[in-house]
């Protein structure tokens, strides 16, 4: 799978809808390079771009921390 089948995986969870980050449907729609101001989903993105690069996990998780302290 790449990032982006990954990331499609992720969000066609109904709790994504049913929490209200993402409309119905619109997991279907969503591309890795779609802007988006929700922080969970560039998180997810930051874990799944970490798995793919093997890089560790302590480097995403300062990644992660980095991007929730801005």
């Amino acid at each position: 799978m790449n990032r982006e089948e990954i990331l499609k995986a992720y969000l066609e969870d109904e709790i994504f809808v049913e929490q209200g980050y993402l409309n119905e449907g619109d997991s279907a729609n969503y591309k890795w390079a779609t802007p988006t101001d929700n922080n969970l989903i560039q998180i997810i993105k930051l874990a799944i771009d970490g798995e793919i690069s093997s890089e560790s996990s302590n480097v995403t998780e300062r990644k992660i921390n980095a991007f929730l302290n801005k």
